[in-house]
């Protein structure tokens, strides 16, 4: 922390999970080489406002800053903001910018870029799923809704160039741990304007506050380079000049061009885990991250049966699909809530394992059957084809096969496999238009609201449209009476995990890690639990 800065309050209470730094140093960006790295999606987009996919996130979190930035612990730390107050009842904020800040085109960044950014998250208009997060501050529930339509309503003010105040309407212990995520990020009204629909889909159509500034992506491309931003206020801390992100989808294909030094980074299928687990580039890194199923109650009202959801979830040994089909990166989940994200106060136990039910999420097929069984009795049907939704990766298709393959164990049930590309999956599970779908979410912050609230009823990401009235009084509570209770807070979002391991809202598969290859040269690498899962501000190749 910056002398004089107060200590987030999310810090205090302990909500903080550790980052993963592969290694750190300084030193002048003349010395250093290009970093070859790769994703294994493309980008879909660079709004901040219209942000979903994690590769996404690390795009904008490599071009642009926030108010705050997570370090290598995971813990936020000023950057666009230099200090900030909070008042005694904690509803009022005020965040003083740094002097003299610019955008990437040279403009003045200034607390007026705050204010319009939010704003424009939280317009229906725009139509961004990430809107909820604002949930709290001042009129943004109502302007989501569309009951407040005045957008200067939203409780955020530029008192002045470089003051911005938030006012909320009930305390968000989590707020300032928000800060470092894209749909927080300062937007320039006059760009955006400007560029209209546009904005956000191809290099041309951005702007940078970031270490970087991206050059060469039309939208579609699978290579695209950042360059050292040199507006940026932090520019001696980006050792690195130019970086360059390949798209690779086929583990094999990284693999190999890893092997002849064309890539820096890859990650590793089952297969090249085992056979490289003494390589010194080999590494593991850590994703606050769960794998599940969502069963659209839309398109397949059997799903409303929580017997038939219960059957599924009981017919997929999740050992077997860890320990053979995912070797190295994954674990059998046991709960929505991923592992690593955060303590439970009430025993300092892993949340995740605190709020595990004893055989709720297991494997017992005679169950699995029964429940089905009485499933299909209850909503007068004779047997159920269902559709399951997957992206192209490697890991995706071989969960697909495996459940295709576990499931039709369950007499009655057939399933087919529908195979898109990530961005497709994106798009058709945002638009609910699927029966089945494996999704996959990783914290956006080391909280236990960042699962939990995505299943209230009416939430932009409940793509499958379970709805449990006890479970959102439950996510309410915590956010309501209880918000400064951490003790009674995490025992709400608790019995809520309840809820949904017994109802199965979701079928939990697993909690991810990620196997991968990383070139020993190259350092100061940030990786992220929760957040952006990459942050390249740091990072330099010898």
């Amino acid at each position: 922390m910056k002398k004089g800065i107060k200590k987030p309050l999310v810090v205090a209470a302990g909500f903080v999970l550790a980052g993963t730094v592969l290694s750190q140093t300084t030193a002048s960006a003349d010395k250093y080489k290009t970093i070859n790295w790769t994703e294994t999606a493309p980008l879909s987009t660079m709004d901040p406002s219209k942000v979903t996919a994690a590769i996404d996130f690390d795009g904008l979190t490599a071009t642009n800053d926030g108010l705050f930035r997570a370090d290598k612990n995971d813990d936020p730390q000023p950057a666009l903001a230099e200090s900030y107050t909070k008042s005694a009842d904690g509803l009022h904020y005020t965040f003083k910018l740094r002097h003299n800040l610019k955008w990437s085109n040279g403009d003045p960044l200034t607390a007026k870029d705050f204010v319009y950014g939010w704003q424009r998250t939280n317009d229906p208009k725009t139509g961004s799923q990430y809107a909820y997060l604002y949930s709290g501050i001042k009129n943004a529930d109502a302007i989501q809704a569309g009951k407040e339509k005045d957008l200067s309503k939203l409780g955020v003010k530029a008192v002045d160039d470089n003051t911005l105040q938030v006012d909320l309407e009930r305390p968000l212990p989590q707020l300032v741990a928000m800060l470092p995520m894209a749909p927080f990020f300062p937007q320039n009204e006059a760009f955006v304007k400007k560029t209209g629909n546009n904005y956000g889909t191809q290099s041309k159509y951005l702007l940078s506050s970031g270490p970087y500034v991206q050059k060469d992506w039309n939208g579609s491309n699978d290579v695209v380079t950042y360059e050292k931003n040199p507006k940026y206020y932090d520019k001696d801390a980006v050792k690195t000049k130019k970086l360059v992100i390949k798209t690779i989808a086929d583990q094999n294909t990284g693999y190999n061009l890893y092997k002849s030094n064309t890539i820096d980074f890859t990650t590793l299928s089952p297969q090249q885990v085992t056979a490289s687990r003494h390589n010194k580039a080999y590494t593991t890194i850590p994703s606050a991250t769960t794998a599940y199923l969502q069963l659209n109650e839309k398109t397949v009202p059997e799903f409303k049966n929580t017997n038939i959801r219960r059957a599924i979830s009981y017919g997929i040994d999740r050992d077997v699909l860890t320990d053979k089909v995912l070797t190295g990166s994954a674990t059998p989940a046991t709960t929505f809530s991923a592992t690593k994200l955060v303590k439970d106060p009430n025993n300092g136990e892993d949340f995740s394992k605190s709020v595990t039910l004893k055989d709720a999420v297991s494997y017992d097929l005679p169950k699995a059957q029964k429940l089905f069984d009485e499933g299909l009795k209850e909503t007068g049907k004779k047997s159920l084809t269902v559709q399951l939704l997957v992206d192209d990766s490697d890991a995706a298709k071989r969960t697909s096969q495996y459940l295709q393959d576990q499931l039709q164990h369950i007499k009655g049930l057939k399933v087919t496999i529908k195979t898109v590309p990530y961005k497709q999956r994106i798009q058709l599970s945002g638009e609910k238009q699927f029966q089945a779908v494996i999704s996959l979410w990783g914290a956006d912050y080391p909280d236990p609201s960042t699962f939990s609230d995505l299943y209230k009823a009416g939430a932009s990401f409940n793509e499958g449209s379970w709805n449990n009235k006890e479970y959102t009084d439950l996510i309410d509570k915590a956010n309501g009476p209880d918000v400064n209770n951490p003790k009674a807070r995490f025992n709400d979002y608790k019995q809520a995990e309840h809820i949904m391991s017994k109802e199965m809202g979701v079928v939990p598969l697993y909690y991810r890690s990620q196997a991968a290859f990383v070139r020993p040269s190259v350092k100061g690498m940030v990786t992220h639990p929760s957040g952006a899962p990459y942050d390249f501000k740091w990072a330099y190749k010898e």
